[in-house]
């Protein structure tokens, strides 16, 4: 059948009539995309589009649904999980847009002579039927896509955390333990009386393992340091060092200004710059300098060991690796400077907001 002089009104009226009823629809049952006018524009205009290929239909129009479509709905599903728009919202609002569209083509139908109102008007339900279930097809693997990513990359990133917790915590108390034993060793050996008490660094250390260990496990965090960022680096130097080292700390600034959370993870930046030293550098000093201001905060490590050479830039493996994670994630920068036979210097640049200071 070929379009009345007519039709052309009857079908922009007709699409005009399913639109409001289905954003009244949607609203009185609460859907966001008809509460939130952000939602609105890009269900409106996709409703919009299937009323056109249905009506077309209805009117004796062969129509079928575009490629196009297809990929708009997959890439309106990325956005709607973007949007935080639960999929359910998006079947309930193409739902309504069912049933309000079979109600209304079914009144126009009636309208149509009589013998092809029944076949055109079975023919633009099943074109109905067919355009919403290829868009909303299209969006859910666009929704899926978007969220297997963004869980994808949350569980990347939680294992990296994971890993850098594993290393800094657990891997540098266990290696501040063997080397307080194997001072302890060596002191004994050589009737050497030292000022610390080796073993019991060597106790304490395997009980802040035992201590993290308990609290990955009950999914807490405790705080690590109960001192201040100086007695905190004093104590890991007295401990790991055997003293053929001279380390010197300050700590400028008023401490009150670091995020708890920059406080700590700072602390295990440096705590692995000394570790590295120790195990590595041979030096006859390390210094430390943290400087703190109310917007950053400067730490560097420095020694005057046997350097680096290029291919030991990741010198002590995964630990300058996890150091760079660390103040990457305060959204900081870290820099290496290193020459064989020159020494090391670790420079550590983290700006702090703060509103968030003084969380101590």
């Amino acid at each position: 059948m070929g379009l009345s002089a007519d039709s052309a009104t009857d079908r922009s009226r007709l699409v005009e009539v399913v639109l409001t009823r289905y954003a009244d629809g949607l609203r009185e049952a609460g859907n966001p995309l008809a509460l939130r006018p952000e939602l609105w524009v890009s269900c409106e205009k996709q409703a919009r589009q299937i009323l056109g290929e249905c009506v077309d239909t209805l009117y004796g129009t062969r129509v079928q649904v575009a490629a196009e479509a297809e990929l708009a709905s997959m890439a309106l599903g990325v956005q709607r999980s973007f949007e935080k728009v639960p999929p359910i919202d998006s079947v309930h609002a193409a739902r309504v847009l069912f049933d309000v569209a079979v109600e209304a083509m079914t009144e126009a139908a009636a309208r149509l002579p009589s013998d092809v109102a029944l076949p055109q008007c079975l023919t633009a339900v099943r074109m109905l039927h067919e355009a919403i279930f290829t868009r909303v097809s299209a969006a859910a693997i666009g929704y899926e896509s978007a969220t297997l990513r963004d869980v994808g990359e949350a569980s990347t990133a939680r294992r990296h955390q994971i890993a850098r917790d594993l290393h800094d915590h657990i891997g540098s108390s266990i290696s501040l333990a063997l080397r307080c034993l194997d001072l302890h060793a060596v002191e004994q050996a050589n009737g050497v009386a030292s000022a610390r008490d080796r073993l019991g660094d060597a106790r304490q250390a395997l009980l802040d393992v035992f201590a993290f260990t308990r609290s990955m496990v009950s999914g807490l965090r405790v705080n690590e340091l109960h001192d201040g960022l100086k007695e905190e680096i004093d104590a890991y130097s007295a401990a790991a060092s055997d003293r053929p080292a001279e380390v010197r700390s300050r700590i400028d600034g008023d401490e009150s200004w670091l995020p708890e959370q920059a406080r700590q993870e700072l602390f295990l930046v440096v705590r692995e710059g000394l570790r590295n030293a120790f195990t590595h550098a041979r030096a006859s000093h390390i210094d430390i300098v943290v400087s703190i201001f109310p917007d950053a905060v400067h730490a560097t490590v420095a020694d005057d060991g046997v350097g680096l050479t290029h291919h030991r830039d990741g010198a002590g493996g995964g630990g300058l690796t996890a150091m760079r994670q660390r103040v990457s994630a305060l959204g900081g920068t870290l820099e290496l400077i290193s020459e064989p036979g020159r020494g090391t210097r670790i420079q550590v640049r983290v700006p702090l907001d703060g509103a968030e200071a003084g969380g101590r």
